[in-house]
């Protein structure tokens, strides 16, 4: 309400402002048009002045200059017939000479004729004088200059005006003494008033006919006044009268001039006078309007500031309150302390904090009364002397407050206790609740050191208390062990049960695992499956050791054994375990999960549920495996792989084909068989390269072999691995290995074993049925040693089944392999498959195998593995008992 008056008075001050501002700039307005029109008049009549005294003056010199021809000429008692025309024309010409607006003078008799002239054209040409102006110049009683309109003159196109006046004779005759003057000169004699912006000035005769202007009349030189000047001379002169040219409203001013028909007149529009006060009453009201917006804006300012100071105050008060509501809402406590350690505020939080200071607090009261009132809650059982220290320290470190310490309440509450200087030397505490903080910082540490599905040490922490058993080991001389325990099939628990079963089984594991051991011992989950259980302070003596650690390790797999309840299922389980002994710091603690690990793997190469300790040659058949496979690697990149090649013959000794087996050129081993690489390639991705490598090999050797007559028939067979085949591109690698190479497909075949295309017999059909509509031939090698199902082998688009070398190494030695190959043979009959047996090494192999319908063979009896140069010169048949021995040709 204030505010609205205080916002009505600065508006009806500036309000009375801007009247007087307007009264001011109107009053101005006013005066400087009086003065305008007031000055324009003023020129306009000294303007009048001047011009008719010069025009007059000028009038003069021409009436005197015709009045004084009669005694220039010496004709006073003279007749016209007497004069000497040269004579009278040359004083003439002297005369003319003496008025410089006279363009010419000239006598012409009573018959208008000239009969001399100041300027010899004009004898010459007759004079175009104005009608009856002649006879009016001759008829006047009284000699007396006459002024004619205006009209052309002969020797130009100007404008002229010619003064006559007679001239008597002494025979009783009169001439008339005719002076022309240019209409031009009058007008600059007019002007020798002087230069009137806007100013209209006329000569006119006493009828109105306009004789000459400045400037040029509107509607051209025939322009006639409705009102002559005459009758203007007695009209009252003001600024309503009708310019002479414009008939715009002007100021007119009329002087007769030496001669009665010739009048004066000056127009001064009102429009031209006031263009000057136009211009400054813009300039009057620019001025007016800035001080108007100024006071506008000093008004809008003012209000602006009044209103901003009263928000400010109305802030103020309501930050004020808010303040003390945020205060009393703060779910931190908090004190403020002057300069002096006296209290000034305080909330409701702190009281809750510190109850027993609610009766004594009260504004200026001495913190040191707080922390006496304080330190017997705080410290029940200390003497005076250390409650006393307890104070004095905590004044002390206001002094310089140092950030944050916290302090343990009586009632259990972890409080965090800030203090902050204000700038006029107080202090502001806060004290923060952290015990939920607290409490989920232990959280944070359990996490991030224990198990949260078993509750047991994860690896971090496991880690660093075997770091730290060792370090002790090492003063105290004792052994410790290391058990490594990876659960059997725990895979098939998870997939059969769900993982809710397998949590609940490994819950139970933990807690089987944590009785089997000495409370100062370490259970420890890795993670998944793997359990880590830490022995230390065994014994002296290495033997005594691992007697013990045996112990713990039999009771933890027995107990392990043991049926476990999961819902209300039954499950029975085992675990393989691995072990290793330390003593000191000789190695560090992930080199001793290693070697515990190796151990349990070597369990697991044995089918589990049972215990090895590590022994040194288990890292050395690791090692090597490694080196071996960095080896490989080296080997591919340095190209050190061949291909041998095992021909394949009809029964007739026809060779058909042959078979690309792998070997590796190795630099200082020599040449490698694949026995003793293969195995560590196919647990590895070199597997697949290798592959690409032989696939890309043999399609290339395809392509050689079809420019040669004797041997583009051959076929080419490669195996091809589980990790190679099961690669989602496999079937596009190799249509693009064929179109790149321009291998011919039908040339290619394809082995794949049994475990292989029954693993995911619906991908594999795929991928089968996709290659062979390109043309390539699938044949299943090993067959016999794996688990075929019938009604899948019926499905695969096979073209060859090539039976193992395992029953062809028995056959007539174990007569249930002489049955296999025989139900092996007469199987692919019905299949409408071809027949392949590896591994032929006798004749009488062979025919047991040509007896029951074989179709083609391959082994050590009829070719070794050999490079393809050796291969390429082999003869097109191999040599036939029949032959005794010789070569069969075709």
């Amino acid at each position: 309400m204030g505010f609205l008056r205080t916002k009505i008075a600065v508006w009806t001050l500036a309000a009375l402002f801007l009247l007087a501002l307007a009264m001011t700039a109107a009053s101005l307005a006013w005066s400087g048009r009086h003065n305008a029109l007031q000055d324009g008049q003023a020129q306009v009549e000294r303007f009048m002045a001047v011009s008719e005294a010069a025009l007059n003056r000028n009038f003069l010199a021409i009436d005197i200059l015709l009045a004084s021809t009669e005694e220039l000429l010496l004709l006073s008692g003279s007749a016209a017939g007497a004069m000497e025309p040269w004579q009278t024309s040359r004083w003439l010409r002297s005369a003319a000479r003496q008025n410089l607006l006279v363009r010419f003078i000239a006598l012409l008799d009573a018959q208008g004729r000239v009969l001399a002239s100041s300027d010899a054209a004009a004898e010459q040409v007759p004079l175009r004088l104005p009608d009856g102006f002649f006879a009016k110049a001759m008829a006047q009683e009284l000699p007396a200059t006459l002024v004619s309109s205006p009209v052309v003159g002969q020797a130009s196109a100007e404008q002229v005006l010619y003064f006559a006046r007679p001239v008597p004779l002494a025979d009783g005759t009169q001439l008339l003494a005719l002076a022309e003057v240019p209409a031009a000169m009058l007008t600059s004699v007019l002007l020798q008033g002087g230069s009137i912006a806007g100013l209209e000035v006329t000569l006119e005769d006493r009828e109105g006919r306009l004789i000459l202007s400045t400037p040029e009349p509107p509607s051209g030189r025939d322009y006639t006044s409705p009102v002559p000047l005459h009758r203007l001379s007695a009209s009252p002169v003001d600024w309503d009268m009708v310019a002479r040219l414009s008939a715009t409203p002007a100021l007119v001013q009329v002087r007769p001039t030496l001669h009665p028909a010739l009048w004066i007149s000056a127009s001064l529009p009102r429009a031209a006078a006031l263009s000057g006060w136009q211009m400054h009453q813009h300039i009057i009201l620019a001025v007016a309007l800035a001080f108007g917006l100024t006071v506008l804006a000093v008004a809008g300012f003012a209000l602006d500031y009044l209103g901003r100071m009263a928000n400010a105050r109305q802030t103020i008060a309501q930050s004020k309150a808010m303040l003390d509501q945020a205060l009393e809402s703060m779910v931190s406590g908090f004190m403020l302390l002057d300069a002096g350690r006296r209290v000034r505020q305080w909330n409701h939080r702190f009281e809750e904090f510190f109850p027993w200071l609610v009766p004594m607090l009260a504004h200026g009261v001495s913190f040191r009364d707080v922390l006496e009132a304080t330190v017997p809650h705080q410290l029940p059982q200390a003497s005076a002397a250390e409650r006393q220290r307890w104070v004095e320290l905590r004044l002390l470190e206001q002094l310089n407050p140092q950030g944050t310490f916290e302090l343990l309440l009586p009632s259990g509450r972890s409080v965090q206790i800030v203090e902050r200087t204000t700038p006029e030397g107080g202090l502001v505490i806060t004290y923060h609740d952290v015990s939920d903080l607290r409490r989920a910082s232990a959280e944070i540490e359990h996490l991030a050191f224990y198990d949260p599905l078993t509750g047991l040490p994860n690896r971090r922490l496991l880690l660093d208390r075997l770091a730290q058993a060792t370090v002790a080991a090492e003063r105290t001389g004792q052994y410790g062990a290391l058990l490594f325990l990876d659960l059997d099939d725990f895979k098939g628990l998870n997939d059969t049960q769900g993982h809710e079963m397998g949590d609940r089984f490994l819950q139970q594991v933990a807690q089987r695992l944590r009785a089997c051991v000495r409370q100062a011992d370490t259970v420890a989950r890795l993670g998944g499956d793997e359990f880590v259980v830490l022995l230390t302070d065994l014994a002296a003596s290495p033997d005594e050791a691992a007697t013990l650690a045996r112990q713990v390790g039999e009771n933890a797999l027995h107990s392990l054994a043991q049926p476990y309840l999961l819902g209300t299922h039954t499950y029975h389980g085992s675990c393989s375990m691995g072990a290793t002994l330390w003593a000191g710091n000789d190695q560090s603690a992930a080199e001793l999960l290693k070697r515990a690990d190796i151990a349990m793997y070597q369990v697991k190469a044995a089918h589990g549920n049972g215990l090895c300790f590590f022994d040194p040659r288990m890292q050395t058949a690791i090692s090597q495996r490694v080196q071996l496979e960095t080896d490989l690697q080296t080997a591919l990149v340095l190209q050190q792989f061949k291909l041998h090649y095992q021909p394949q013959y009809t029964l007739a000794g026809t060779i058909v084909g042959a078979e690309a087996l792998l070997r590796w050129q190795h630099p200082e081993r020599g040449l490698v068989t694949p026995g003793e690489f293969i195995a560590v390639a196919e647990e590895s991705d070199l597997i697949v390269a290798m592959g690409d490598w032989v696939l890309r090999s043999a399609c290339e050797q395809l392509v050689a072999w079809g420019r040669e007559a004797n041997l583009c028939h051959l076929r080419l067979s490669i195996n091809v691995s589980a990790r190679q085949f099961r690669r989602p591109d496999f079937a596009q690698q190799v249509i693009a290995m064929l179109q790149q190479t321009g291998a011919p497909a039908h040339l290619l075949k394809l082995e794949l074993t049994e475990s292989l295309m029954l693993d995911n017999v619906d991908d594999t059909i795929a991928k089968m049925h996709q290659l062979r509509t390109k043309g390539v031939r699938f044949s299943v090698d090993d067959f016999g040693t794996g688990y075929s199902s019938l009604a899948y082998l019926t499905r695969l688009p096979l073209h060859q089944i090539k039976i193992d070398q395992s029953f062809v190494r028995n056959l007539g030695v174990r007569p249930t392999d002489d049955v296999i190959v025989q139900t092996i043979i007469g199987m692919a009959r019905n299949l409408e498959l071809e027949v392949i047996a590896e591994g032929v090494e006798t004749e009488a192999q062979k025919k047991f195998l040509a007896l029951h319908g074989c179709d083609l063979y391959q082994g050590y009896l009829l070719g070794r593995p050999m490079p393809v140069a050796d291969l390429e010169v082999q003869p097109p048949l191999w040599p036939s008992p029949a032959s005794g021995g010789g070569v069969a040709v075709l």
